[in-house]
């Protein structure tokens, strides 16, 4: 039989991405598709059908792992996928896509899979604090990730979906379309309105994206893109930035809320690294973590990594409650708020889960909110102010912590 080679796989909310390890350059590399890309659009047949749970299967099969074997040249692999940014929010659909998933080998967040491929599971040290920042189609997220007894838990994560490769894009596309209607005569909003069209401008000026954070200037040429028309329209830096100004101040704004004295280390990952970077450095200067790999890359490397671990450690593999420093994904079956309304606990949340909130009042309330609404505990005699402490572990213990005291609510509580 042939020698078992570690596979990452990460499923984006628009292209996927999957890599082997190459044992000659003892790391990961991403595979190339048929058509010689590193990306795989996450769509079936005709490119018209979106991937959801009740198809993901057969998409993994067909396009993700079929890539996977063809690299590896053997269909001995083993396999770890990423949970993606946007996995449905419902539970029975969540448990849907994560069976899926976990059939094909282990599952890891997005955010460990980036600590891995930045070599940061050694410096997982209590209290340190790394960010991952992962700019996507579909929105800039941002998790915090807290060393606790070597491991990386996940401390919070939210999402801004005004920024987003999509946000970017638009504006760019609508301006080339706007250049061209000008140059050949056609009126104003025509060559918008053609679907066709617009899916071409957008697909150059995606790919336009981070030409324009090298260069001063960017062409966008399009064959055949209206009426046998070719387009080749130049867009300045200085016009890209009057753009996306809007996006710029909204990503900012998102990110200076995040305490930079807080954090030790800032990841980027997601195909907006480029646009993100000179953010990141203004938000959270000499925090930005150097590494030779392309960000847009770092799930899939991560998972390829925790892969080659795993092949490595056959006795503390996924199944095993002793292994390092990104275990297996268990997620929260429900959602824990202060006082009903204050969520500080998503349902769907990869365990463990340590989360803190800020009071100023002298008494509060936890609640499990979803599926169920249940009281789980009371604080009284709080001073002012106060930092409620949650971790909700694996086996589904709840324990809260108010300055130096603590309580548990019982294992699987829920």
């Amino acid at each position: 039989m042939s020698k078992r080679i570690a596979v990452g796989i990460d499923i984006g909310s628009y292209n996927a991405r999957v890599a082997t390890f190459d044992e000659s350059l003892n790391h990961p590399v991403c595979a190339h598709n048929n058509d010689g890309h590193r990306t795989t659009r996450v769509v079936l047949d005709d490119a018209t059908a979106a991937v959801d749970a009740s198809n993901l299967e057969r998409f993994l099969q067909e396009k993700l792992i079929e890539l996977a074997s063809n690299a590896a040249h053997t269909k001995n692999l083993s396999i770890i996928t990423s949970i993606p940014n946007d996995i449905p929010s419902d539970d029975a659909e969540s448990k849907k896509w994560s069976d899926v998933l976990r059939k094909t080998g282990g599952v890891i967040t997005e955010a460990a899979a980036v600590c891995l491929a930045y070599d940061l599971e050694e410096k997982a040290r209590d209290n340190q604090r790394v960010l991952v920042i992962d700019g996507g189609a579909s929105g800039l997220k941002v998790t915090i990730l807290r060393g606790i007894n070597g491991l990386w838990c996940l401390e919070s994560t939210k999402k801004l979906q005004s920024v987003s490769g999509t946000s970017l894009v638009e504006p760019l596309a609508q301006s080339v379309a706007q250049q061209f209607e000008t140059k050949h005569r056609f009126p104003r909003g025509e060559v918008w309105q053609s679907k066709k069209a617009r899916g071409k401008l957008q697909r150059a000026c995606e790919s336009g994206l981070t030409t324009l954070q090298i260069n001063n200037t960017l062409t966008i040429h399009v064959d055949g893109l209206y009426e046998g028309m070719d387009c080749q329209v130049t867009i300045s830096k200085a016009k890209w930035d009057h753009l996306s100004s809007k996006v710029v101040s909204s990503a900012k704004e998102f990110l200076k809320e995040i305490p930079a004295e807080e954090i030790d280390h800032v990841l980027l990952s997601g195909n907006l690294h480029a646009w993100l970077k000179p953010i990141v450095k203004s938000v959270f200067p000499e925090k930005l973590f150097s590494s030779t790999i392309d960000p847009s890359e770092a799930v899939a490397l991560g998972c390829t990594k925790q892969a080659k671990w795993n092949l490595s450690h056959p006795s503390q593999s996924l199944s095993n409650n002793s292994f390092n420093a990104t275990m297996e994904v268990s997620v929260s079956p429900v959602s824990i708020a202060i006082n009903q309304d204050q969520i500080v606990i998503e349902e769907g949340t990869p365990l463990p889960a340590v989360v803190q909130y800020d009071s100023s009042e002298s008494s509060l309330e936890v609640w499990q909110v979803k599926p169920t609404l249940k009281k789980l505990a009371a604080l009284g005699d709080l001073t002012s102010p106060s930092t409620v402490r949650m971790l909700l572990s694996e086996t589904g213990t709840l324990r809260i912590a108010v300055g130096g005291e603590s309580i548990v609510i019982g294992q699987k509580s829920y």
